[in-house]
Order: structure tokens, then sequence, then C-alpha cells
């Protein structure tokens, strides 16, 4: 797990891969209304699923 130093880390949903960036993953992802799909991801791979 990469932690930022403002606490927060990047988080990808399983279903949609959506990217979230907080302290905690969503319990819904508001994309596509998935429960607890949220996994931890480095900055490398949110970079990749964005297309940075």
């Amino acid at each position: 797990m990469v932690v930022e130093l403002d606490g927060k880390i990047f988080f990808r949903c399983n279903v949609c891969n959506d990217i979230h960036y907080s302290a905690a993953g969503p319990e819904v992802c508001p994309t596509c209304r998935a429960k607890n799909a949220y996994v931890e991801v480095d900055v490398s791979e949110a970079r990749i699923v964005e297309g940075l």
C-alpha cells in the first residue's frame, strides 16, 4: 500500500475500474453501484486505468 502525504490512497472498483482517491474506498461505487468492490491500488496502476 502506498500512502500519500495527505493520508489518501488510490482505490479501484473491481467491476467498472472506477478510480477513487481517499482515505478509504467507497462502500458503493458511484459509477456502477457495486457494493464493497474497491481494492487498493498503487499510483502506477491508477494511472494505467485512467489512461495517463
